[in-house]
């Protein structure tokens, strides 16, 4: 922030200053008066700055405000709450009627209201696992970080000629040495593209691997290269070399067979988690939890108003004109208390009656009033009104109006909130989207009109106001070195006078003597 002052009695490097010795006049006070205009121009320059540095940085705080309510209201990366997608207005509860821990479920936004029934789970989606035998680790205790070569095993570790051991897990070979941790290996091996987990069991002192999916395409295959690793007869650990599937989940659903090779899947929007077999039927209702999509709308409205509230505030905001940016010297003359008082009038009414924001603010209550083409229900049937312009336009929520259409046309809320349009004219468009699609698009054009135009001039109308502060400075340096020079030859002619004089004195003084 450019508020700093030059001072008219510094002195500038390599300049002699001769300030009152013979005179007796206070020339630092003396140059500082004849001075003050020009300090003057500096100052009101510093202070033209400093207003357009606030200006700008108002301007980025309202983008920062209106980012923050899209990202909350209106982000992609959270569908649930991202009121721009159907799936925030099509919410679905479970209610199970069949007490049991075998499944568990829930419904999405695409789910169809009505009671489901799983006649049956036969089996579970498993991974494909080797495991091997138990106490194949013949230590008390497993340090991982030993090496193979020193690793107590039932049937000890035997090496090639080279001091390896290679093998191969579903096609990705490897070799590891004698000098190679157990840690080491098995970080190996589980971080490889073979696409297993190696594991030890300090409770059966015994290994296994498994594949990192479930289903009968699950595979572990092993194949013992060199070495007796996973040796067919005596393997080290404990796991001789061959192949293994896993399994696919197996259920019936409405009289429906259904094989997955997950335990959790989904289906018409409804998905489902397998933790046990059962033989018992298991029936579940689906219904519309018009509660939750009621509460993201009001949510939202309450978000939207106080958006609109900030905005409306910010573009009545009071200016105080008679309070400007401090200078350094008026600074000096405060209490940090009093500059941030003074400051925050001197910041108030800033953005008054901006155009941008004011042109956005008539936009976002359009979208309220006017109608949605093709949405077949408007904001007032469902309860959503506009206050009086005085007030911003602020929405009111009729909920029981809200709860009605949603358990009656939930369609057609969700349509009139989140229709896009394909048309290029921009007021078809504008009439054919949803509310907060348009309320969506007012934001985006705002901001990045702001960004592009609005702080761009600022930043270049601040660059050109310190360029001419900078010479305005220069010009109140050079006048006040002519003006010091000035003074500093007086001065030295005085003193010269002066001496002189005392000669002349001390001339007479001898000869009266």
């Amino acid at each position: 922030m450019s508020t700093s002052t030059s001072s008219v009695g510094s002195s500038s490097a390599g300049a002699l200053r001769i300030s009152g010795l013979s005179s007796g006049l206070d020339t630092e006070s003396i140059v500082k008066s004849m001075l003050s205009t020009e300090q003057s121009r500096v100052d009101k320059q510093a202070q033209t700055t400093t207003k357009l540095e606030w200006k700008a940085d108002a301007l980025r705080d309202i983008n920062t405000m209106i980012k923050s309510f899209r990202s909350s209201s209106m982000s992609v990366l959270n569908s649930s709450s991202n009121m721009l997608s159907a799936a925030a207005y099509n919410a679905f509860s479970v209610t199970m009627l069949s007490t049991t821990s075998a499944v568990s479920v829930s419904a999405g936004a695409s789910a169809t209201a009505g009671k489901v029934t799983i006649n049956s789970i036969t089996q579970l989606a498993t991974a494909a696992t080797m495991k091997g035998s138990s106490y194949a680790f013949s230590g008390d205790t497993m340090n991982t970080s030993t090496t193979l070569a020193d690793l107590e095993l039932t049937n000890a570790l035997e090496f090639d000629d080279s001091g390896n051991i290679s093998f191969s897990i579903n096609d990705e070979d490897f070799t590891f040495s004698k000098d190679t941790t157990l840690t080491s290996m098995m970080s190996t091996i589980n971080n490889s593209d073979a696409g297993v987990k190696m594991t030890y069991s300090s409770l059966t002192k015994g290994f296994s691997i498994t594949a990192k999916t479930t289903g009968s395409s699950s595979k572990v295959e092993i194949a013992n290269l060199t070495g007796n690793a996973f040796a067919e007869t005596n393997a080290a650990f404990g796991i001789s070399a061959g192949t293994k599937n896993g399994q696919d989940a197996m259920l019936n659903i409405e009289g429906v067979d259904v094989v997955k090779s997950s335990n959790t899947f989904t289906i018409d929007g409804i998905t489902y988690t397998l933790n046990d077999e059962s033989n018992t039927a298991i029936s579940f209702n689906v219904q519309q939890d018009v509660d939750s999509t009621l509460d993201k709308i009001t949510s939202f409205i309450d978000a939207y108003n106080s958006l609109i509230t900030k905005l409306q505030d910010k573009v009545e905001e009071k200016t105080y004109r008679t309070y400007t940016p401090l200078t350094d010297t008026q600074k000096d003359a405060m209490s940090d208390d009093e500059i941030e008082k003074w400051e925050e009038k001197a910041k108030s009414g800033l953005l008054r009656n901006d155009s941008s924001i004011s042109s956005l603010l008539t936009t976002m209550r359009s979208a309220f009033y006017t109608a949605v083409e093709g949405a077949g229900i408007s904001a007032s049937e469902i309860g959503l009104t506009t206050g009086t312009y005085t007030d911003g336009g602020k929405i009111t929520v009729d909920k029981d109006k809200l709860r009605t259409a949603l358990e009656n046309n939930p369609d057609a809320v969700t349509s009139l909130f989140t229709s896009t349009s394909t048309s290029t004219d921009k007021k078809e468009a504008f009439n054919e989207s949803g509310l907060v699609t348009r309320i969506s698009n007012a934001l985006l054009s705002y901001t990045s009109s702001a960004t592009s135009n609005t702080l761009a001039g600022l930043e270049k109308q601040i660059s050109e106001s310190e360029d001419d502060e900078d010479t305005l400075k220069d010009r109140l340096e050079t006048k006040q070195e002519a003006l010091w020079t000035k003074f500093s030859a007086m001065e030295s002619a005085l003193s010269s006078l002066n001496s002189q004089q005392s000669w002349l004195s001390s001339l007479f003084s001898s000869s009266s003597s």
